[in-house]
Formats: structure tokens, C-alpha cells, sequence
């Protein structure tokens, strides 16, 4: 009785369990089977082009990448909530977004949106939220240029990314930061902790004056550091050790500062490619301030240089593969060494040259070419020699011979304004047109081949006059010319006669 007890009790429960589910509008289902849920109908995109947003700005949809250009609309605030959802949910996305040249003053926290490039220059931006950047996950480059940021105002939260429950995420992305032309005159130790794979940093035309401690330390940390403008920076020195932090750097802008000496620094950069040194204070490129051994430089400006006199031996010598010069605008510039460029090998008789194939020299004081500056001038592509007061002489003929006949061949614009300016009658007469004297040439050739006979006979006359001496002298010693003496009889000639000791042949 007992078991038909229970399995009636069973049987009830179950069929009170199927009521309440058909109740409830739901399906009991077998232990272990899985449900599907009912698909969501996605959200439609926005039409971006029909939007509000591109009657306010210019959507350029034909551009790579797409931008947003709501540069010199006279912006005094952000988007507005709508504007941003129109960003956000429509059916194209901007990579770029573009605020130049507006009114805007704060950066609030931005929301949420793919943008790879930011530019905010030429605002009144003088105040930045913290965590401004945090949501734009992908921001590759940031311009802030040509606005009021101070130190006070660029603490390193500005740019923090979203925060983890353990710490604030570094916006990883982020290689390219402009802040030219700003009111910074120092930066925080730990500016960029949350931008680490920074690759270009710009600050010109920050009235710094010096690098500071701070500075120094802020800048050191980049390691992944490939670009840095520093010009127009009112900077007189480097610290020493500046460069040993960013050793990936390839490109160093010191442009419009007042250096009159060669940063020590620099010897650090072994991976630099590109040093732009123009508008500075360097007298002279010689003695003590010749460039340091950069085995990787390709590029070098040296140009617009007020003071700039001579470029004295072996001034680039440790430049081996330097390929482009630019060395001009420098008004005093009248002197270039022939060995400015040469360098020892281990053989003294061989010398090594960078493999040039960019020259600018135009707009100086140079009135003569050294030949011997380069060994294969026919490897330069681009040699600008314009606008030098060159003088039309015997010291210049290979010069109008060689050089302008390649130069013509090549880059005949380039020709143009190649003048002599001596002597007084061949002034402003184009050097291509200039035809050297014939003395020029019979000077040269027989000078140097009568000069070269002579050498050669005085050379071989002492040759064979050594020999012939010490020959004689020895057969002198021997007595062979013994016969010569007059008066002497035949038996006194064998009197005087004494063999030579063995010994005697030593004492030549």
C-alpha cells in the first residue's frame, strides 16, 4: 500500500508542475536542452550626409580618411549631445576631426568615437579636464598647437585613458602630440606616463630658455621617441645627457635658438638621421666644433646662419653617410675646406667620403670650389651653387669645365644665377658663358710637366751617382789608381803597394 502511495503522490505533483506551466504561457523543457533567443532588430544607422551635422561642418566623404571639417566655423563650444549621436550611430565614420582655427576654450571629456587624428590648434584653449582623452581609444595624433596651455594647466592625468579596477589604461595609441607655440616654459616630470609610445613630440616656439630637470626628465622618458622639434625654443644648451633616454630618435629640429657650440649631447644619438641646426649662433664648424660620429645621419641643414664664417677640416669627416647638405642663406660663409668631408682609412693613403647626392650652397660668400672637397662629384644629383660671388680665374676652370657642364646637363634651372663677380670685367657674366684663358691651361701644363722632368732627372742623376761613388771609393782603397801617380819607378809602385786588410771592405 505504502509504494502505490507514493507513486500516486508522484504523479499528482507532476501533473500540478505541467498546469502551472501552460498557465504560465511557458514550455517545460527536458533537463539539459538549450533555448534560442528571439533575434533583435539592429538599430538603423543615421544618414550622416542628410544630417543637421554637415550643414554646420564639411563632411568630406571623398578624402582618406573621411574627415570632419569644422575648422574656421567660429566655434565657441563643442557638439551638441544630437551632434555627437549623429557621430556615434551614423553610417560613416570620420577618422579625422578637425577644430582648427575656432573660438573654443576648454576640452571636456570627449565622447566615445574612433577619431584617429584631433587637431584643436589655433584656439583659446587655456584649460583641459582631466581624463579628456580617455574615451577616444584609438587617437593616434593630437594637435594643440597655437593656443594658451600652460604648465599649470598640462598635468599628466590630461592624458589618462579609462580607468581598470586597478589603475588608469595609457592611451597606447596615441604617437603624435603637437604643443608648438603654447605658453609652456617648463613640463611635469611624469607628463606623458599615460602616452608611452609616444613617437613625435613637438614644442616650438615655447619660450622655454632652458631644459630643466623636469623637462629633462619628462622628455628622457620617451623611449619610443622618433621626432623632436625644439626650435625657436630661446635655448643657448642641452643637458649632457639628455638624448640617452629617446635611443630610437631619428629626427632632432634645433632650429632658431641661440647654439654657438656643438650640444655634447648629440654624440648619444647614434640612431639620428635628420639634425636641422639652421638660424643658431655657430661661428665655425672647425678645431673643437666638428660633428660627432653619427654613423646614421643622411640629412643635415646648417643654413640661414648670421654668423657663420668657415667649415674647416674634417668638420663632417665622422658623417660617412651623410647623403644631403643644405649650407645655405649664410651671408659670411666664404670658406670651405677640401678636407671638410674626407676621412683616414686604415690605409693613410686612402681617403673615405660620404656618398653625397644633395648639395645646396646657394645664397653665401663663396668665391672658390675646392675640387678635392668630394671625389665623385658626378654621384651629386643636386648641387645649387647659385648666388655666390664666384670669381672667374684659373683657380675656378675645373669649376666652369667640369661642374656647370653637369649641373647644365642635370638641373639647367640651377645654372641660372651661377655668376662671376671678379674680376671687374667679367662681373654678372654667367659662369657657363665664361671660357678660362688659354694660360690658364699651358700654365698648368707646362709648370707642372717641366717641374716633373726636373724632379725625375735630379732623382735618377743621384741614383746612379751613389753607386758609381762608392765603387770608385772602393777601388780607391784597393790601389787600383795607384798607376796614376807620376815620377814613381816600377819598383816603388810595388813598395808602396799594401793589400787591403779583409776588414777594410766594412769601412766603406
Amino acid at each position: 500500500m505504502s509504494i502505490n502511495w507514493k507513486c500516486t503522490f508522484l504523479l499528482l505533483t507532476a501533473l500540478l508542475w505541467t498546469e502551472l506551466a501552460k498557465a504560465q504561457n511557458t514550455t517545460v523543457l527536458p533537463e539539459n536542452n538549450s533555448t534560442t533567443a528571439a533575434p533583435t532588430t539592429p538599430e538603423p544607422r543615421i544618414i550622416v550626409k542628410d544630417s543637421d551635422l554637415c550643414k554646420k561642418c564639411n563632411c568630406l566623404f571623398d578624402v582618406e580618411p573621411k574627415e570632419l571639417d569644422c575648422s574656421g566655423k567660429n566655434l565657441t563650444d563643442w557638439l551638441t549631445t544630437d551632434e555627437w549621436n549623429i557621430l556615434q550611430k551614423g553610417d560613416v565614420t570620420f577618422e579625422t576631426l578637425n577644430f582648427k582655427n575656432n573660438s573654443l576654450k576648454t576640452i571636456p571629456v570627449l565622447p566615445m568615437y574612433p577619431v584617429k587624428y584631433l587637431y584643436l590648434s589655433d584656439n583659446q584653449i587655456d584649460n583641459i579636464t582631466i581624463g579628456a582623452f580617455q574615451y577616444l581609444n584609438v587617437l593616434h595624433t593630437l594637435d594643440l598647437s597655437h593656443n594658451k596651455i600652460t604648465a599649470k594647466v598640462l598635468v599628466p592625468d590630461v592624458f589618462r585613458g579609462q580607468y581598470d579596477p586597478k589603475a588608469y589604461l595609457p592611451l597606447n595609441n596615441l604617437k603624435e602630440l603637437n604643443l608648438g607655440y603654447n605658453d609652456l616654459h617648463s613640463l611635469d616630470a611624469d607628463l606623458f606616463e599615460h602616452a608611452p609610445a609616444l613617437e613625435t613630440l613637438i614644442l616650438c616656439q615655447n619660450s622655454f630658455q632652458v631644459i630643466d630637470k623636469l623637462s629633462e626628465t619628462a622628455i628622457s622618458g620617451l623611449f619610443h621617441m622618433k621626432t623632436l622639434d625644439l626650435s625657436y625654443m630661446e635655448l643657448e644648451e642641452l643637458p649632457q645627457s639628455f638624448l640617452n633616454g629617446p635611443r630610437e630618435l631619428e629626427t632632432l629640429i634645433l632650429s632658431g635658438n641661440e647654439f654657438d657650440e656643438l650640444p655634447e649631447t648629440l654624440k648619444l644619438a647614434k640612431n639620428l638621421r635628420q639634425l636641422v641646426l639652421d638660424d643658431n649662433l655657430f661661428e665655425e664648424f672647425n678645431g673643437e666644433e666638428i660633428f660627432p660620429l653619427l654613423p646614421n645621419l643622411r640629412y643635415l641643414s646648417i643654413s640661414y646662419m648670421p654668423e657663420l664664417k668657415r667649415i674647416g677640416k674634417n668638420a663632417f669627416s665622422d658623417l660617412q653617410n651623410l647623403t644631403t647638405l643644405i649650407a645655405s642663406s649664410n651671408p659670411k660663409l666664404s670658406y670651405i675646406d677640401e678636407e671638410a668631408f674626407s676621412k683616414n682609412t686604415t690605409n693613410p693613403l686612402i681617403l673615405s667620403y660620404p656618398p653625397m647626392h644633395e648639395l645646396y650652397l646657394h645664397n653665401n660668400n663663396l668665391t672658390i670650389l675646392p675640387r678635392e672637397l668630394f671625389e665623385r662629384w658626378d654621384n651629386i644629383q643636386m648641387l645649387d651653387l647659385r648666388f655666390n660671388p664666384w670669381v672667374c680665374d684659373c683657380s675656378n676652370k675645373w669649376l666652369v669645365e667640369s661642374i656647370i657642364v653637369q649641373v647644365n646637363a642635370t638641373t639647367p634651372n640651377l645654372v641660372t644665377n651661377v655668376e662671376c663677380n671678379s674680376p671687374a670685367d667679367l662681373k654678372s657674366v654667367p659662369i657657363i658663358d665664361y671660357e678660362p684663358k688659354s694660360s690658364c691651361y699651358k700654365g698648368k701644363n707646362e709648370g707642372t710637366s717641366g717641374s716633373s722632368l726636373v724632379l725625375i732627372g735630379l732623382l735618377v742623376g743621384i741614383l746612379i751617382s751613389i753607386p758609381i761613388a762608392i765603387g770608385g771609393f772602393a777601388l780607391y782603397r784597393r790601389g787600383y789608381f795607384n798607376w796614376l801617380r807620376r815620377g814613381n819607378s816600377r819598383n816603388d809602385n810595388r813598395n808602396m803597394y799594401d793589400r787591403a786588410n779583409f776588414s777594410d771592405d766594412f769601412h766603406i
